[in-house]
C-alpha cells in the first residue's frame, strides 16, 4: 500500500457550533450513534447538492437526516426494522404537535398485546395493563412522533435499565419501578412521562424542519445487508459499520421490536443475522487480499483458535458487503471506524479496509483520524482494553471510473 496518507482532525472541533444531538439527531438513543459532524464533514468535502449517498449500516439513520439538511438524497439500509421508523420520524417536517387527547381517555382504550413471549419479564403488570393500553390507541391513529414518544415511555417504565445499551436488569432500576409503584397514582406518571415525550419529541422534528433543505430519504429495515445486492447506481456510500465483536443491536431493541409487532421467532431470525452469530454458510466467501488482515488473523489464531473465527467472519462479511456495492458507486467510498479490540488485540481496521478495497478499483484519498473524546462506558465491565476505543478513523476512497 503506497503513499498512505492520515491525518489528524476533530469533527466537533471542525463545526463546534453542532451538537451531536441537534436538530432530531438526538430523538430516541442508539448504541455507538454515528455522530453527525462526520457525516456532514464528508458530504461538504466530497459530495455536490442532489447526489445520492447510500449507508448499508445506517443505525440511526444519522446519514439520511444530514442528506436532507444539505439537500442530497440518502439511501438508508440496516438489518434492524426500527431504521424505518426512526428515520420517518427524524425526518419528519410538522404543522403542528401531534393531537394526543385520545390518549387520556383509557377506560375503553383498545389494546395491543405484543407477541413477544417475554414481554411480561419486562414489566409490572399494571405497567403493562397501560402501555398495553396506549399502544392500541396508537395504532388505531398511528403518528410518526407519537410512536417514538412511546418508545421512550415503554423504556421508561420497564425493568430495563436506561443507561445501558443492552436490555439488562440493574438493581437500580429495580428500586426505581419500585418507587413508581408505590406512588399515589402510577398511571398518571406513566401519562405524563408520555405526554412530556411528545412534546420532546416534537421539538426535535421542529428543529430540523428548521435546517431542512430538501432531496429524498430512503429507509429499507430487515435487510440482509451481507447478501444484498444493490439494483441502482449511487454516488457515494458512506456507512460507521458495526466494530468488530460489538453487534448486538437486535438484542439492545427487543422491547422496541416487541412493541412493533415482532414475535419470539422473528426476533431470533434476526439476531442470527447479526454477524458474530451468523452460520458461516449464511457468508457469501470471498477472498481478503490484505497482509495486514493475514499478520492479525495469525496473531489471534495462537492466542484463541475459536476467536479467530468470529474475526474471519468479520471481515469476510464486512468487505463483502463494500465489495459488492462498491460495484455501483460512481465516486466516493467512505468508512468510519474504530480499532476496536479483539480479545485485546487490536487489528487496523482502516488498514485493512484499505489494502482489500484498493485491490478491488478503489484509490485510497486519504484517512482522517479522530480522537474520541466523549464515549458512554459502563462500570464493572472486565474489558480486555478497558480504555475503549481511542482513535476513530474516516477512511475516504475514489472509485476508479
Amino acid at each position: 500500500m503506497k503513499n498512505y496518507r492520515r491525518v489528524e482532525i476533530s469533527f466537533r472541533d471542525v463545526y463546534p457550533a453542532l451538537s451531536t444531538t441537534y436538530a432530531s439527531h438526538g430523538m430516541y438513543y442508539y448504541p455507538a450513534r454515528f455522530i453527525p459532524q462526520v457525516v456532514r464533514f464528508f458530504i461538504e468535502k466530497y459530495t455536490k447538492e442532489g447526489d445520492w449517498l447510500l449507508d448499508p449500516f445506517a443505525g440511526s439513520g444519522t446519514v439520511g437526516v444530514e442528506a436532507l439538511i444539505t439537500n442530497r438524497n440518502a439511501l438508508c439500509l440496516d438489518l434492524n426494522p426500527i431504521i424505518e421508523p426512526l428515520l420517518e420520524a427524524k425526518t419528519y417536517l410538522p404543522k403542528s404537535p401531534p393531537d394526543i387527547s385520545q390518549y387520556r381517555q383509557l377506560n375503553n382504550a383498545p389494546i395491543f398485546k405484543p407477541k413477544w413471549s417475554r414481554i411480561e419479564e419486562w414489566y409490572p403488570p399494571e405497567f403493562l395493563e397501560v402501555l398495553e393500553k396506549l399502544w392500541g390507541i396508537y395504532y388505531e391513529n398511528p403518528h410518526p412522533l407519537t410512536l417514538i414518544a412511546l418508545f421512550k415511555t415503554s423504556r421508561r417504565f420497564s425493568l430495563a435499565d436506561d443507561q445501558v445499551p443492552k436490555i439488562f436488569r440493574s438493581k437500580k432500576k429495580r428500586i426505581e419501578i419500585e418507587k413508581m409503584l408505590k406512588s399515589e397514582n402510577p398511571y398518571k406518571l406513566i401519562l405524563d412521562f408520555f405526554e412530556k415525550s411528545v412534546r420532546n419529541v416534537y421539538k426535535a422534528s421542529a428543529e430540523f424542519k428548521t435546517y431542512y433543505k430538501g432531496g429524498t430519504c430512503i429507509a429499507r429495515g430487515h435487510i440482509d445487508i451481507v447478501n444484498y445486492k444493490l439494483d441502482r447506481e449511487v454516488n457515494h456510500l458512506i456507512t460507521s459499520p458495526p466494530y468488530g465483536m460489538a453487534h448486538e443491536y437486535i438484542r439492545s431493541f427487543k422491547l422496541e421490536l416487541a412493541w412493533l409487532g415482532y414475535d419470539d421467532k422473528q426476533i431470533r431470525k434476526l439476531s442470527k443475522l447479526e454477524i458474530p452469530y451468523r452460520h458461516e454458510k449464511t457468508i457469501p466467501p470471498i477472498e481478503i487480499h490484505s497482509k495486514t488482515y493475514e499478520r492479525y488473523y495469525n496473531i489471534i489464531e495462537k492466542k484463541n483458535p475459536k476467536l479467530v473465527r468470529v474475526y474471519e467472519k468479520y471481515f469476510t462479511s464486512v468487505l463483502g458487503v463494500f465489495e459488492r456495492l462498491g460495484s455501483r458507486i460512481t465516486d466516493y467510498l467512505a468508512i468510519f471506524v474504530g480499532n476496536a479490540s479483539f480479545s485485546g488485540i487490536d487489528p487496523p481496521y482502516d488498514i485493512i479496509f484499505t489494502e482489500h478495497l484498493e485491490e478491488e478499483g478503489f484509490e485510497h484519498v486519504i484517512t482522517y483520524v479522530d480522537v474520541i473524546k466523549s464515549r458512554k462506558l459502563f462500570r464493572n465491565r472486565k474489558n480486555a482494553s478497558p480504555s475503549g476505543i481511542e482513535t476513530e478513523h474516516l477512511v475516504v476512497l475514489k472509485a476508479k471510473r
